[in-house]
């Protein structure tokens, strides 16, 4: 070997020795709990009161060594991808694979204790160049915060429900009402049963099963790019039954670990072949339709 080819080689270990140490460095900035905060989504704003409950394991994600790592709250399971990261280039650039193959690609950068993170799928859009999910670009933006730093009012999560009475409404007019069934009745109207609910963060399914289990999942094409790298999962599970006219949920699994063995009562108004009326147990009127 000549002395041109020594010093070429040498360069070049040098060159990946330095690339190496400057990935590792980086790795170990991302190391720790994170938390979805903010989440845009192909021109698509998530309501930040409803990252916990839309995204699944909650938004809530793990980076160990180079892996990013996510809870099931449906069997609790965890799920891995594979990290690398770019320190070199600019902005800083993240690939997400699975063992089979890289599922995104992006870019990122703290922004003080914050994390910024854009990502595409790598079989629909070119690598993200800017901090940006504008409609039409096939791109997601996440802003994550390190869990264990102090929420601030406008992100702190809804106080437990509690199980208490829901008050008094007028009784509907509509035939079919649960007062005039026993509770064997509207078992029976409800066992194996889908139904769709419009609520302030969207559209919840909630299924209700011959076994006596339930589940509820969130509609939100949004989602798409988040639920294809990460876990997906539905927004909660557990049992059901009816008491006293009342549709008792016993909540096993959730994306918000406050409501986990929580019993939350529904009060049944009506039940028909397409729609379900109710009072929720902080005393509001909902209609749910059928889908199943």
């Amino acid at each position: 070997m000549n002395r041109l080819s020594v010093i070429f080689t040498a360069c070049s270990l040098i060159a990946l020795v330095s690339v190496a140490a400057a990935d590792d460095a980086e790795l170990k900035r991302l190391q720790g709990h994170w938390q979805v905060i903010e989440l845009v989504e192909d021109g698509k704003v998530i309501p930040p009161s409803a990252i916990e409950d839309w995204l699944p394991s909650g938004g809530k994600i793990e980076i160990a060594d180079n892996a990013i790592v996510t809870t099931s709250t449906d069997d609790g399971k965890k799920h891995v991808r594979i990290l690398e990261v770019d320190g070199t280039q600019y902005p800083k650039g993240i690939e997400i694979k699975s063992r089979d193959q890289r599922e995104v690609w992006g870019i990122y950068r703290f922004d003080n204790d914050r994390l910024l993170v854009c990502v595409a799928d790598t079989s629909e859009a070119t690598r993200p160049r800017e901090f940006s999910a504008k409609a039409g670009s096939k791109r997601m933006l996440m802003t994550l915060k390190p869990v264990g730093r102090k929420i601030v009012a406008d992100e702190r999560k809804p106080a437990k429900p509690e199980t208490k009475e829901p008050a008094d409404h007028p009784e509907p007019s509509t035939a079919g009402s649960a007062r005039s069934l026993t509770d064997e009745e509207a078992t029976k109207l409800l066992s194996g049963s889908t139904w769709k609910y419009n609520d302030a963060h969207g559209a919840l399914v909630l299924a209700l099963g011959k076994d006596g289990n339930f589940s509820t999942t969130r509609e939100s094409t949004e989602m798409r790019l988040f639920k294809k790298v990460f876990v997906k999962a539905p927004v909660s599970n557990g049992s059901w039954s009816v008491q006293k006219g009342k549709l008792w949920f016993h909540i096993k699994a959730s994306n918000d670990p406050d409501r986990v063995n929580v019993k939350v009562p529904f009060t049944l108004r009506v039940i028909t072949e397409k729609d379900l009326i109710f009072v929720d147990y902080v005393g509001h009127v909902g209609q749910a339709v059928r889908v199943k």
